[in-house]
């Protein structure tokens, strides 16, 4: 019996590796607030950033606002192995799918409910999205990749006109019309629901990986359960919340949105649930079969 244990947990790590060097190198496709405390999953995947623990500290994003964009500008290519993570080039964390057919398969990435995306995105005094405009963006953009320290306190758009610039944003980063706009870009031109059926195609046949940011526990034990890897304490803390005492299970009030709806990204997230949830089936995850999961990174969880 022990014997079939070893050899079954053998064939298991065998498919998991099979599935990594398939799945590399490895494209996050990071939308804005769907949850940066991801690159510390992809980072401590054995062998995908080997200089990492003698330059970082366990807490990969930690350095403030703008440490996300500085560290993908100035070190992502020094520490990490390129043939099995692509650093976002040019240091930009929330770049748009640029080469489809080329990335098909090697994107990973959170998908988060679009109203409260939004809501969060507006919440966000540290990188002040509401205060992005025509004028101080493109001026600003050819002085930092990262805005949000240089518009600190600056007076945020009414939070309407706010989710109407917003709306589509996971959308237009899977199928943008110009993918020198990036989504943050107050300007970026608008998206239609055709191309939300578009990106949601793409979520379902494009991507290695589908975490929720809403079963965020799940999503970072299904990704150790479809690619390896150890379980880690920092894996499943909330580095970046939206505002000092917010925690990532907290949902914002969506009647401040007055019935309004983003009904485009809409689409790509329940595209993405659907990945979800069937690979959760697929690769037998739940509060249950996640303890060890849990265990090995001191994660007290209740079962469901």
């Amino acid at each position: 019996m022990q014997m079939q244990l070893l050899q079954h947990h053998s064939v298991l790590s065998g498919a998991e590796e099979r599935r990594l060097k398939e799945a590399r190198p490895l494209e996050w496709i990071h939308f804005p607030k769907a949850g940066s405390s991801f690159i510390n999953v992809i980072t401590h995947l054995p062998g995908t950033c080997p200089s990492l623990a003698n330059y970082l500290s366990p807490d990969t994003v930690s350095g403030g606002t703008c440490w996300l964009s500085h560290w993908f500008q100035n070190d992502c290519t020094r520490v990490c192995n390129g043939s099995r993570y692509s650093c976002p080039r040019g240091g930009c964390p929330h770049l748009p799918v640029t080469n489809y057919s080329a990335q098909r398969g090697h994107m990973v990435g959170m998908f988060r409910d679009p109203d409260q995306r939004i809501i969060s995105g507006y919440h966000d005094d540290g990188n002040n999205f509401a205060s992005f405009t025509e004028q101080n963006f493109g001026i600003l953009r050819k002085v930092s990749k990262c805005k949000g320290d240089l518009l600190r306190g600056a007076p945020k758009r009414p939070l309407l006109e706010f989710a109407e610039r917003w709306k589509g944003g996971m959308t237009y980063q899977l199928v943008p019309t110009d993918p020198a706009i990036l989504a943050v870009d107050p300007m970026r031109p608008a998206v239609t629901r055709a191309d939300g059926l578009e990106a949601a195609r793409r979520v379902r046949e494009g991507f290695a990986f589908v975490g929720i940011a809403e079963d965020w526990d799940l999503s970072i034990c299904l990704f150790h359960k479809m690619f390896g890897g150890a379980c880690r304490a920092e894996e499943f803390q909330d580095t970046r919340p939206g505002f000092a005492g917010k925690s990532a299970d907290q949902d914002y009030n969506i009647s401040k949105l007055q019935g309004w709806h983003d009904d485009i990204d809409e689409v790509v997230y329940t595209a993405a649930l659907d990945v979800f949830r069937r690979n959760l089936i697929m690769f037998d995850v739940s509060q249950e079969t996640c303890q060890e999961c849990y265990s090995a990174a001191t994660v007290t969880h209740g079962e469901t």
